[in-house]
């Protein structure tokens, strides 16, 4: 199989200075990545920058994104359509910057915000979404998405899985967060739901999913 993985974390810039961090350390995707690559499959890589966890040496170097915004334009230049398989493990942001007011409701300009305001409103609004971009971009590939949840029931985490699933038209949305608690959950498509105990756990059975 060729395979896409896109892991680590991502910024939304506020202005030059500042930016909000999706955090990640990137090691689930590259734990995945080696696992893939062991099994003998071909392995392409992007990394958002800010990456903690060291790169396997059997890893070619990969791609780097820093925003949502560097990741869009890498998903419309790429050929999508020569993957078999593409996996989203990357922590992506689902808000991004509208405005920045001054105390005054003025707007901040986006070069630097001053330090000495006492205080600053921040307006955010919905991000567009990769999930569904990736899909129509490649039809015919698995495509597996990643649902991070907090604050919910585990029953409404396993559903907020299985909507992703049916309204981004994925193979199947890996689940976990502290909804979900120690491991992670494959939620396929089809209904069926795999507890994995690690990231490993959770390889093998991507692996076995993808191959079936």
């Amino acid at each position: 199989m060729k395979v896409l993985l896109i892991a680590g974390p991502t910024h939304v810039p506020l202005d030059e200075a500042r930016s909000i961090i999706n955090r990640s350390t990137g090691k689930t995707g590259l734990v995945i990545a080696e696992l893939f690559h062991k099994a003998g499959h071909s392995v392409c890589l992007w990394l958002g920058e800010g990456t903690t966890h060291p790169l396997p040496p059997s890893l070619n170097r990969p791609t780097q994104f820093h925003t949502l915004t560097d990741l869009e334009e890498l998903i419309l230049k790429t050929d999508l359509t020569a993957f078999d398989v593409i996996l989203l493990p990357a922590a992506l942001p689902d808000y991004d910057l509208h405005q920045a007011l001054d105390p005054d409701n003025h707007p901040l300009p986006r070069k630097k915000w001053p330090g000495s305001l006492p205080k600053i409103l921040i307006e955010l609004r919905p991000s567009s979404r990769v999930l569904p971009t990736v899909r129509s971009r490649a039809p015919n590939a698995k495509v597996i998405g990643w649902k991070w949840e907090a604050g919910t029931t585990l029953k409404e985490a396993i559903r907020a899985a299985q909507q992703q699933c049916l309204s981004c038209k994925t193979s199947a949305s890996v689940l976990n967060g502290p909804a979900y608690g120690t491991g992670y959950l494959l939620v396929s498509a089809d209904g069926g739901n795999v507890p994995c105990a690690d990231i490993r756990a959770l390889g093998e059975a991507l692996l076995r999913f993808l191959n079936g």
